[in-house]
């Protein structure tokens, strides 16, 4: 059962169901709660027995109030609506305090705009832009140095490019790759041909980010979003299984190369 604090919005919509269903109906309770839409929630959370011992635990609550505070109008009405009642009128609190802070927030953004437009802000701004661009300029100096450790010539590269392509192959002969196949036009794209792919987590990127792409602007249900769907889950798969055995071989390589040092140690020390 989980100790996470109610909210006083999912407190109201329990007493709400409560008042509806009735006090011994936890089931059809606890499934209202579960596919409330303004609720967001692990689908375990709003069990029967959670619902109903935050409910009594709100009853006890209640009852523990002194008994001044409450109208003989209330008093009379059942517990559950005054419940319901109660959580009503905290819930108005809440959403007055959250529209209260959105409008502290819109009126401080305004003020900086207002800044912004009469010049205060442009000695912040200029060190701001520059600090940007030494960003920038470090990042690429870190991705230059990473090529030049992983050139053309280097043998390890050398073994990734064969091993990507390979894998590549293995995803384009998918049934439905022909339809992902084509390549795009230098004019749509005029820097595509010059992006390099240096990196099995960069190859994955882009992978998955065609097909998804091709998810998200074709409706669900048409061939195509069928095709890119399955084409999807198999190049998952097959990435997942070349990451996995590409692990395995670096370790197996560094397996290797230690008991090979070990053996020129030994070998070292017999000769002394």
């Amino acid at each position: 059962m989980s100790t996470t604090e109610w909210t006083i919005l999912e407190k109201l919509l329990l007493s709400q169901a409560v008042y509806k269903y009735g006090e011994d109906n936890w089931f059809q309770i606890a499934r209202n709660l579960k596919h409330h839409a303004l609720l967001d929630r692990p689908s375990d959370y709003f069990n029967q027995k959670n619902c109903s011992l935050q409910y009594y635990l709100m009853i006890e609550d209640m009852d523990k109030e002194k008994r001044q505070q409450q109208s003989l109008t209330t008093q009379d009405m059942p517990v559950v609506v005054r419940l319901a009642r109660q959580l009503y009128t905290q819930r108005l609190e809440e959403l007055k305090k959250e529209i209260s802070e959105d409008e502290e927030k819109f009126l401080a953004l305004v003020s900086e705009i207002e800044e912004i437009r009469a010049g205060k802000w442009d000695n912040q701004l200029l060190k701001n832009s520059k600090e940007d661009i030494k960003k920038e300029d470090q990042s690429e100096e870190h991705l230059s140095d990473h090529s030049k450790k992983l050139s053309k010539e280097d043998p390890r590269h050398k073994s990734w490019l064969k091993n990507i392509n390979l894998l590549w192959r293995e995803i384009a002969n998918h049934k439905n790759g022909t339809m992902f196949m084509n390549p795009i036009k230098e004019s749509i794209a005029p820097q595509y041909y010059d992006i390099l792919i240096n990196t099995t987590t960069e190859f994955e990127r882009d992978v998955i980010l065609m097909l998804t792409n091709s998810l998200m602007y074709n409706t669900e249900g048409t061939e195509v979003y069928q095709m890119a769907k399955e084409m999807l889950d198999d190049a998952t798969e097959q990435i997942r299984i070349f990451k996995t055995a590409d692990e395995d071989t670096s370790a197996s390589t560094h397996t290797r190369a230690a008991s090979m040092a070990a053996k020129e140690r030994k070998k070292s020390l017999a000769n002394e």
